[in-house]
């Protein structure tokens, strides 16, 4: 049975049609100080609509998007002789304090902007049930307001049965109120954050991650058919989820830190990684505490990092892995690499025909310490040839040998760690396509082309893998922090790290649902991303955006009025327009929502690791 607020009636004033929101509503309630507090945005309205009829009621609901106290003997322009006008608004004042739970004034309302949630109560017989909304509120009807459990069941009304659920936050209005999300949709159909600075995406990241892999983990052990598992892999431009998420990169049995480039890692954990003594592993510790990046609530637990890190570390369960590629032929280095752009002048197809034969010849000579001055010299000997008669000709084999260069450090001379702390991409792939158990992979590089790179080739394997042997199983999320530099806009002609990311992340967004990838992104630049990411994710968490470019690109993405941001000015950190076609109860209706502090669930865990630790110390001391 749905119930309402008892005491509290507003009356529907008018109906306008709205391009975006099918309708907007204006309802007025007397004002109180007391429901000034009880209606606020996000607040469930049911209102009688021309469905009803003598055997049954039909009430539309409507949600509360603005709301605004209005003293009409003031009216909305304070124009006049300036004593007068401040006089009244002095007066004014007395009605606002002295109405707390009674109105007695009628010259103060509470005016309220509210849209459609497409759905109604229908009450027959004393019982009541929810259903699509059927017909449009009329306008004089009373406006009722749903109590905390009635808008607890509306908002999470129509999501499905029998697949994994959390509860993503809580109303802002009403912390009594959980908002409930489907993982599997969340996740398949893609989900975006956007935020400004301070707005707490990163936190807000890490608390998704936490509920989406507690829900595929909290399988019952007789359930059948087995859950779905799902693995996550998160590219870390900012290096700040090692911290964040390090209680799932230390207790999940499928869990890893993969570092890309040695230069990521402070000297002292290499050295550990090389020679694993006790010695070096303190060094080690110091080192990952002292040189690690802490949101500035966690910074004075820096020391207790280190009860972290000593589980991450160990080599009998290493969880932080250096990333070992195969090295492409000498051939396809130079097919990847020399890209000319511009012209190469008179001698373009002399040049061409060369780069040709140099591809066929080498296309299965490894790049190794032996081959490698092989490259070099070619490349030389095209700069002594005088084919390079132009200044674009002479950039495309200079940077041709910047990349051979690279490839030297990368592939030639790495340091020799132990095995324990390897992880190879086809390793990788075998275990994010490992179906028994859900996983998190945290991938960090001081360079962000080459975290680019990776992503882009990661990205291709999987899809290409999942394409060819018809795999949907397990779901695996590829999730972009800072994702402008993912997925920028295009620029033309450009070929580089950013173009072959964006287009990986543009094909999985596009066609990987059906192969059990999905994509989330988070940003705080949103006119920096290619506009066309922008209608994939089905799922959007928004808060302070105060770039109006910005509002105006999500609104048109999610097809949703700009005006209904307004609310986000007044989040508090924390804070999120929660809006979904899929993944919530109600369809495209933006419900504000309050998200958990991932900083807190982070210090309990330290808690936990640090009363771990003095218990087996206690027990050796006992032993002693």
């Amino acid at each position: 049975m749905i119930t309402f607020v008892t005491g509290l009636e507003g009356t529907l004033i008018r109906i306008q049609e709205d391009p975006e929101a099918r309708y907007e509503f204006e309802i007025w309630f007397d004002y109180t100080r007391q429901a000034m507090n009880l209606i606020r945005e996000g607040a469930l309205l049911a209102v009688p609509n021309f469905a009803s009829n003598h055997a049954e009621s039909h009430r539309s609901i409507l949600e509360v998007v603005s709301i605004l106290p209005i003293h009409y003997a003031l009216g909305d322009n304070p124009q006049g002789y300036p004593g007068f006008v401040v006089e009244a608004a002095r007066s004014a004042v007395r009605d606002w304090e002295e109405q707390e739970s009674e109105p007695t004034e009628d010259v103060t309302k509470i005016r309220c902007i509210a849209i459609p949630t497409n759905l109604e109560i229908v009450e027959r017989d004393g019982q009541s049930h929810l259903q699509e909304e059927s017909n449009l509120p009329m306008v004089g009807a009373r406006a009722l307001l749903l109590d905390t459990p009635s808008t607890e069941y509306v908002l999470n009304s129509g999501l499905p049965q029998g697949v994994p659920t959390f509860t993503v936050g809580n109303l802002v209005r009403d912390p009594l109120v959980g908002v409930k999300v489907s993982a599997e949709d969340l996740l398949r159909t893609h989900f975006a954050i956007f935020g400004f600075t301070g707005a707490g995406k990163s936190n807000l990241v890490s608390t998704l991650v936490d509920k989406v892999l507690n829900a595929f983990c909290a399988e019952e052990p007789l359930q059948e058919p087995p859950r779905e598992q799902v693995k996550i892999v998160l590219f870390d431009l900012m290096g700040e989820y090692s911290v964040l998420l390090a209680d799932w990169l230390v207790k999940s049995p499928d869990a890893c830190l993969l570092v890309l480039t040695e230069e990521t890692l402070p000297e002292d954990v290499l050295q550990f990684m090389e020679q694993p003594t006790n010695e070096a592993f303190s060094k080690a510790l110091t080192a990952l505490a002292q040189t690690t990046l802490y949101p500035r609530a966690l910074i004075g637990r820096r020391s207790d990092f280190r009860f972290a890190w000593r589980r991450l570390l160990n080599p009998k369960s290493a969880r932080v892995h250096l990333y070992r590629e195969k090295p492409p032929t000498l051939g396809k280095l130079v097919e990847r690499y020399w890209n000319p752009r511009g012209t190469l002048g008179k001698n373009d197809p002399k040049i061409r025909q060369e780069v040709r034969n140099w591809i066929a010849t080498e296309d299965n000579t490894p790049f190794d310490e032996g081959s490698a001055p092989k490259l070099f010299e070619w490349i030389e000997s095209m700069f002594d040839s005088g084919l390079l008669s132009t200044n674009d000709a002479r950039e495309s084999f200079q940077s041709l040998r910047d990349a051979a260069d690279d490839a030297f450090r990368r592939y030639i001379s790495p340091r020799h760690v132990h095995d324990a702390f390897q992880m190879t991409l086809g390793e990788l792939v075998g275990r994010l396509n490992d179906p028994h158990s859900s996983g998190l992979y945290v991938v960090q590089s001081h360079d962000p082309d080459r975290l680019r790179d990776f992503a882009a080739m990661l990205g291709e394997v999987m899809f290409e893998n999942r394409r060819k042997s018809g795999k949907i199983n397990p779901l695996v999320v590829f999730v972009f922090d800072e994702a402008d530099e993912f997925i920028p806009q295009r620029r033309e002609g450009a070929d580089d790290s950013y173009g072959r990311s964006r287009f990986v992340v543009m094909t999985l967004a596009r066609r990987g649902r059906k192969f059990g990838l999905g994509v989330g992104i988070a940003t705080q630049r949103v006119r920096y991303l290619d506009t066309s990411i922008m209608a994939q994710p089905h799922t959007y968490f928004v808060s302070k955006m105060p770039r109006q470019s910005d509002r105006q690109a999500i609104a048109e993405a999610f097809g949703i009025s700009e005006e209904l941001f307004g609310q986000t000015f007044k989040f508090k950190k924390g804070d999120w327009l929660l809006m979904s076609h899929d993944a919530i109860g109600l369809e495209a209706v933006p419900v504000p929502i309050h998200c958990e502090d991932a900083n807190r669930r982070v210090e309990a865990f330290l808690d936990h690791l640090k009363a771990e630790w003095q218990r087996s110390r206690e027990m050796v001391r006992t032993r002693e």
